[in-house]
C-alpha cells in the first residue's frame, strides 16, 4: 500500500470514529433529567406559590404533592411553611394561611373593609340564631342525629339543619345503628374554611364558654341576692 493510500485509509477511519462517537454524546444529553419541581427547588417554590395563589379552596399537602409530582410530603410542608413565613415578613396585602387541613392565600383581616366594598353585590352568609346554635352543637358533639340535637336544644331543628346543609356547613356522615337507622350529621371542610380553622382541634374549648356563661349569670344577679341560694 502506498503512503497516499495509507493516509486515505487513516482519514476514513477517523471519520468513522467521529460518526460513532457523535450519537453517544447525544445519548448523554437525553439522559439528563429535565427541570421539574422534584429536582429544582426554585421551580418547586414557584409552582407551589402559583397553585396556592390561584386555588379557590385550601390545598392539602397530599394534593400539592400530586400536583407538583413530588412524593415527599415533608418537603412540601417545609416549602409551604417557608413561603408562608416570607409573606408574613414582607407584610403584603395577602398572606398564606393554614385552614381546613390545607393552605390558601387570603387577604389580611385589617383590609376586610376594602374587600367588602369590592364584593358588596354578593350575598354574605348569614345564619339565624337557631342555625348558629345547631351548628355549635354539631361541631362539638358530632356525629349527631337530628333527635340528639333537638334533645340538647330543646326545640325542633329541621329548618336549621336544612339551612346548614344548603350552605354546606354540615353534611350527612352516616347512619346510627339503632332503630330506624337515623341520619347522623357532622361538619364539613367548608365549615373549617368559613371559620378559619385548620382542623376541629382548633375549636375553642367548651370550658371557656361554661366559664363565660357562669360569669354572665353572676353579673345578672340583683344586688344583695344571696349567692348561695
Amino acid at each position: 500500500m502506498s503512503s497516499s493510500e495509507a493516509e486515505n485509509a487513516e482519514a476514513a477511519g477517523a471519520a468513522e470514529v467521529s460518526v460513532v462517537e457523535e450519537p453517544q454524546a447525544s445519548g448523554d444529553a437525553q439522559r439528563a433529567p429535565a427541570p421539574s419541581p422534584a429536582n429544582d427547588p426554585a421551580l418547586l417554590r414557584r409552582a407551589l406559590e402559583g397553585l396556592l395563589f390561584i386555588t379557590d379552596r385550601p390545598l392539602s399537602a397530599g394534593e400539592l404533592c400530586r400536583l407538583v409530582n413530588v412524593r415527599d410530603q415533608d418537603r412540601i410542608v417545609a416549602a409551604v411553611e417557608e413561603l408562608r413565613r416570607e409573606l408574613e415578613e414582607r407584610n403584603l396585602g395577602y398572606r398564606l394561611i393554614a385552614v381546613a387541613e390545607g393552605w390558601q392565600m387570603a387577604t389580611r383581616p385589617e383590609l376586610a373593609p376594602y374587600m367588602r366594598k369590592l364584593f358588596s353585590d354578593r350575598a354574605t352568609m348569614r345564619l339565624s340564631t337557631a342555625a348558629q346554635e345547631t351548628l355549635s352543637i354539631i361541631s362539638y358533639k358530632q356525629p349527631l342525629t337530628r333527635a340528639e340535637v333537638e334533645e340538647i336544644r330543646g326545640v325542633e331543628v329541621i329548618a336549621a339543619l336544612e339551612t346548614l346543609l344548603e350552605k354546606r356547613l354540615i353534611k350527612v356522615v352516616g347512619r346510627k345503628e339503632t332503630v330506624g337507622r337515623p341520619l347522623m350529621y357532622g361538619t364539613t371542610m367548608e365549615f373549617l374554611r368559613h371559620f378559619g380553622l385548620r382542623s376541629l382541634e382548633d375549636l375553642p374549648p367548651l370550658e371557656r364558654f361554661s366559664a363565660a356563661a357562669a360569669a354572665a349569670s353572676d353579673e345578672a344577679k340583683p344586688e344583695g341576692e344571696d349567692a348561695g341560694r
